[in-house]
């Protein structure tokens, strides 16, 4: 046979067989690629947005805000109704069951006014946020135990609604929630959107944090300054964090350790803008130094809040080493938590325990994350071990907040993930209520 038609003839056939292979080959790509429809449906959500008023918010974020306040206000109306708030009220408003306290003459003088609702949203330590408001920090000397954040935030919103209770749970309830778009865009700095997601919402839905971001105290309010001004920082927007970070200072005592990590970070930097990112990494210098001015200048005293004795019966890690332990032995861990003027609520000791002992291990994995974040979590620790008392210690941990994130770094959508994260989420919730319920009754909660 000619050369040339055996060239041919093995072309045509090699063509045909590379023609069947094509086929072949298509055929396993439709059984193995997936329906690109399906995956964009997955992956719009995260990477949408939606729009209110000509202003865009990313479908994430919303989502988030949206799951919170949803279990807020179920919450509130779950235990509103166990407790039948409507025609019972609560004990902070019962005149014959009221702990007799001078900064509790705020909940029974604004019972008549104060709308019913409002009344789930207050007791404890409530009182000297709403006393300072209505009052001043003159009213008592252990009122300086509170930085003025909380009460000139409040009264803020007291210009629009005109009752401090009212106004102190309109004002908590919003900042509860709107620190929550600011933890999830700093940890979608360190995780991907799907984890961050997950961090948040484990981070949120936490029962110490559920709570006291719900009540009127200053942890929602800390919280949005100190993430904003982290999330900023990190933007290099230097002069909006000068300011938050102020802010955060005069909303807690504890919001002062955010120098470290900005100084930190600043330090670090070999640009031209070195020296004046130092200088404005020390907003909460600014902000307590002023605060400290007005002390002297109101009190004669510039740091007054060291001298408060309303709490000074109760122990620290400190003065149970030091003092409890060698006075009464090992038999001082049975009595430990008789000091409060309240039962303290079941969760108390075991929290306690958590809050001891799980935190350096997640620093320690924060550290691979974040060195300037692990140096800020580590000094925020050990300053909250060595100066709270021991009840509260777990909700003054609980909004540490880089400590969530090597939680949650691995999550993401899929069905292992999703099945955790709502247990979880739903657990917590549970907790969260009887912790609400017992904080109504007179309870010792943090």
């Amino acid at each position: 046979m000619d050369p040339q038609v055996r060239i041919f003839i093995a072309s045509n056939r090699a063509f045909k067989q590379m023609t069947k292979d094509k086929i072949h080959l298509g055929r396993m790509n439709q059984k193995i690629v997936p329906n690109p429809d399906v995956a964009h449906i997955r992956n719009s959500f995260f990477e949408g947005n939606s729009t209110f008023w000509k202003i865009s918010i990313p479908n994430r974020l919303l989502l988030t805000i949206l799951i919170m306040l949803a279990a807020k206000l179920v919450g509130a109306a779950v235990v509103y109704g166990l407790l039948d708030i409507q025609t019972s009220a609560t004990l902070w408003f019962d005149i014959n069951r009221v702990f007799k306290w001078d900064q509790n003459t705020v909940f029974l003088q604004n019972a008549s006014t104060a709308a019913r609702w409002s009344y789930t949203f207050v007791g404890w330590d409530s009182a000297w946020y709403l006393s300072i408001m209505t009052r001043g920090y003159g009213f008592s000397p252990d009122s300086y135990a509170f930085p003025p954040g909380l009460p000139l935030s409040g009264l803020l919103f007291d210009l629009f609604f005109k009752n401090p209770v009212v106004s102190g749970a309109v004002c908590s309830l919003v900042f509860g929630v709107l620190w929550l778009p600011c933890f999830q865009l700093v940890a979608e700095r360190y995780m991907s959107k799907q984890a961050a997601f997950g961090s948040t919402l484990l981070f949120a839905f936490s029962p110490y944090v559920f709570l006291f971001t719900t009540l009127v105290y200053a942890e929602g309010l800390f919280l949005f300054f100190t993430l904003s001004a982290w999330y900023l920082f990190k933007k290099g927007k230097r002069l909006s964090t000068f300011w938050l970070a102020a802010a955060s200072a005069l909303s807690r005592v504890t919001g002062f350790v955010l120098i470290l990590p900005m100084l930190l970070e600043s330090l670090k930097e070999k640009t031209k803008r070195k020296v004046y990112s130092v200088i404005l990494s020390l907003g909460p210098l600014f902000a307590f130094s002023f605060w400290m001015v007005y002390l002297k200048l109101t009190t004669n005293d510039f740091l007054p809040f060291l001298h408060v004795t309303e709490w000074s019966s109760i122990y620290t890690i400190p003065t149970l080493l030091l003092m409890g332990l060698p006075k009464e032995g090992f038999n001082i861990f049975q009595t430990v938590f008789q000091n409060y003027a309240a039962p303290l609520n079941w969760l108390t000791p075991y929290a306690l325990v958590f809050a001891l002992i799980v935190p350096p291990f997640l620093i320690y994995l924060l550290a691979r994350i974040e060195k300037s974040l692990a140096a800020y979590a580590l000094v925020y620790y050990l300053g909250v071990i060595t100066s709270g008392g021991l009840a509260s210690i777990p909700r003054y941990l609980s909004v540490l907040f880089p400590l969530w994130m090597p939680l949650a770094a691995r999550l993401s959508m899929g069905k292992k993930s999703i099945v955790f994260l709502g247990v979880a989420l739903a657990v917590s919730f549970m907790i969260s209520l009887s912790m609400w319920v017992d904080f109504l009754n007179g309870v010792f909660v943090a």
